[in-house]
């Protein structure tokens, strides 16, 4: 990317943009109603986004045409205000001074920006300045009575808007008053973390720090903060191969990838990475290619900032980055699991993002001030533990469910309509809807989530986490095993009743793969065909379609099935494995689920059956696995219940090889996770985590060396064993 094409474009989405002007003034007009969401007037859309980008065309090239067209439109804004009726301004204590000439948040932004580009120009008469200063004090004034705070995108919206409003009308009485409240509303976000969980919000809110940095002249200050950077690094590690960014939380598909793009040329520039600069590359190479239709003024106005923070000598670096986590595990809480950066590599986006033990009060302020009672605070959705995307190939497999269908609550922020388990207490009658048992108010109960383990090995990568459910009183780990020279994801979810009291519990294996091609026994084919981006989406995204999903519940004897749900704002398969069962303090159950793309040229029964139960304790405590396909055997151990093997009594450390090693039919071993890989061809392979040692076929494979430890209770020593964290090798 460089100046250059930014700039061919915007000119392009100029010209476009004047030739609607008039007919969408006019469509604004007939559209016009007083009693639109929230009551709040706006002007055309068209005014504040023209005005940005034919002023920035004069700020960057000086031709007057810019400049003669920035300037009828900053004006005209004022002409539109008579169609507000009388009931709706003596509604609004917010236009005691009068109704705003613009709304502040989303269109001040484009607005104000617009003026200061023109600002000092000759074009613009004293009167000029006067009135368009004057349309801008009238949006802030109102903007005063209900100042959003802490640190999410709306509060920092305000901060943008007053941001440039200072600048714009210089220094008053008034206006320190603004900057007053502009710092104390920036105070979270300067340098903090968000609050929010949602890749449509994250950018809106990024971009406003920005700008407040630029604008108060903390740049440095700002771009020196660890948390800071932390955000441009988390963009940049989530990105698709191809250039798509993944859903999560509220969002639409691929949402705001024009202000992801502006930002992280900023921080490309900033911080001389030439891996933001290929983020920002992607992400545009990738609006190239799915875009249709004309340029668009909105895309141009972010497209200026672009324009104006990128750095063309700075070069591109394509990440080498596998498997990893994003970023880490107190903020971030995900999981991506990839194969490379080709375009059709493979990727998965694993969530288990909770709300977090910080920003209390500022979390609570959300949850009393605006009715969004499904809303993990703040935009974040009920999708701990979910498996939020998969795509292979280009080919989208699985993705979120989306926003909402209308204001004011998010329908599909609920837990079911992710690929998750969920808890329900209770169970349906025989012929039930299954989706009508499992759907409730939707209101949001929340969770707890921990990471566990994230191992990579060379044949596969192992990751666990844990949800804590106070409602139902369950608690839940995901393990995740992805076999990446096979191309399957191996899902293995383990419950335990936290509960004092017996109860009936339904448990709900939930699958989202858009439409189901095939089905049999313990399995079903998806494909995602096409993706709406909103409600009444006329031209919905349509996803590649040379590969489809197995997904297998493999050994299940449980009820199955699939209904016909809304989700994504259009009809959707539900795919799901259902168990009921009495539960009292301490019962354990395990859920196996097994992800496989495959080519549809061909049918999925030379994939399916693959992945065998070798092992599953009636108490659900340890389960293994095998794998086997093409002469290669991948045996695979969970110990389920992670207290097996731990030792009571007084002494220290609470484990010992012989004690706590478990039998998994050809392995032995102490260890959380393991695996031994046999391929016919070459040394055989083994691995393991959290563990002692791992013996396959009775032969030792490894075993930690032995270790003295005092015994502070009798004043001695034993010899004892010791765990390493993991550990790998070859054999035979």
């Amino acid at each position: 990317m460089n100046k250059q094409t930014y700039l061919d474009y915007i000119k392009a989405a100029v010209i476009e943009g004047r030739t609607h002007y008039d007919a969408g003034i006019e469509q604004w007009r007939q559209s016009y109603r007083p009693d639109q969401f929230l009551g709040m007037y706006a002007p055309p859309g068209s005014i504040p986004i023209l005005a940005q980008t034919e002023a920035f065309l004069y700020h960057v090239t000086g031709e007057a045409e810019y400049g003669e067209q920035a300037r009828r439109i900053l004006l005209a804004v004022e002409s539109f205000k008579d169609i507000v009726p009388d009931f709706i301004k003596e509604r609004h204590p917010e236009y005691a001074e009068g109704i705003t000439s613009f709304e502040p948040l989303f269109q001040g932004t484009h607005y104000i920006q617009g003026y200061l580009f023109m600002k000092d120009s000759a074009l613009l008469s004293d009167d000029d300045k006067r009135q368009i200063e004057g349309s801008i004090r009238s949006s802030v004034q109102a903007m005063l009575h209900y100042p959003e705070w802490g640190a999410h995108n709306r509060s920092m919206l305000r901060v943008f808007t007053l941001s440039l409003a200072i600048s714009a009308l210089g220094d008053t009485e008034e206006i320190r008053e603004w900057a007053k409240l502009r710092d104390y509303l920036a105070e979270e976000s300067y340098g903090g973390w968000s609050i929010e969980d949602a890749e449509l919000y994250l950018p809106l809110w990024l971009i406003s720090c920005i700008i407040y940095a630029e604008m108060t002249g903390k740049e440095s200050e700002y771009f020196a903060m660890p948390q800071t950077k932390y955000y441009f690094d988390y963009i940049t590690h989530a990105l698709i191969p191809y250039g798509q960014l993944p859903d999560f939380g509220d969002s639409h598909y691929n949402s705001c990838w024009y202000l992801w793009l502006a930002c992280l040329e900023k921080g490309a520039a900033h911080y001389r990475c030439g891996y933001m600069k290929y983020a920002a590359s992607k992400i545009y190479e990738y609006f190239l290619a799915s875009h249709e239709g004309p340029p668009s003024a909105y895309l141009a106005a972010y497209f200026s900032n672009a324009y104006l923070w990128s750095d063309d000598e700075l070069e591109p670096v394509r990440p080498d980055w596998q498997s990893e986590e994003l970023l880490e595990d107190v903020i971030g809480k995900k999981i991506v699991y990839r194969d490379g950066w080709e375009d059709d590599s493979t990727y998965m986006l694993l969530n288990y993002r909770d709300e977090g033990d910080y920003a209390y009060i500022p979390r609570e302020y959300l949850r009393r001030t605006i009715h969004a009672p499904a809303e993990k605070a703040h935009h974040g959705h009920a999708d701990e533990n979910s498996i939020l995307f998969l795509a292979k190939k280009q080919n989208i497999l699985l993705h979120d469910g989306g926003y909402r269908d209308g204001a004011p609550n998010g329908r599909y922020r609920a837990d079911i309509y992710h690929n998750r388990l969920v808890f329900r207490d209770g169970e349906p009658g025989k012929n039930d809807s299954i989706f009508d048992f499992i759907h409730d108010d939707g209101t949001y109960k929340r969770v707890s989530t921990e990471k566990l383990h994230f191992q990579r090995f060379g044949e596969l990568v192992y990751g666990r986490t844990r949800l804590r459910e106070p409602f139902h009183q369950i608690l839940w780990d995901r393990a995740v095993t992805y076999l990446q020279e096979e191309g399957v994801f191996i899902i293995v979810d383990w419950t335990q009743s936290q509960s004092e009291s017996d109860k009936l519990l339904s448990t709900l294996n939930l699958w989202h793969p858009g439409s189901v091609l095939a089905s049999g026994e313990q399995h079903y084919v998806g494909q995602v065909q096409r993706i709406h981006q909103g409600p009444g989406d006329t031209n919905p995204i349509v996803n590649r379609t040379e590969l489809a999903l197995l997904i297998e519940f493999p050994g299940s004897a449980r009820r199955t099935g699939q209904e016909t749900i809304k989700r994504c704002y259009a009809d959707s398969e539900m795919v799901y494995e259902m168990d009921t069962r009495r539960v009292t303090k301490g019962s354990m159950n395990s859920f196996v689920t097994v992800l496989t793309p495959f080519a549809l040229t061909d049918t999925a029964d030379p994939v399916r059956d693959r992945v065998r139960i070798s092992r599953d304790t009636p108490e659900h405590d340890r389960l293994s696995l095998s794998y086997t396909a093409n002469g290669k055997s991948i045996h695979l151990t969970y110990k389920l219940d992670l207290d097996q093997g731990i030792l009571e009594g007084e002494g220290y450390p609470k484990y010992k090889w012989e004690q706590g090693r478990l039998n998994y039919g050809p392995i032995d071993t102490d260890a959380d996770f393991s695996f031994v890989r046999e391929d016919g061809i070459g040394p055989r392979r083994y691995g393991f985590v959290n563990g002692c040692g791992i013996e396959f076929n009775g032969s030792l494979l490894f075993r930690t060396p032995q270790m003295s430890a005092y015994q502070f209770h009798s004043s001695s020593f034993l010899t004892s064993d010791h765990k390493w964290r993991a550990w790998d090798g070859s054999f035979g």
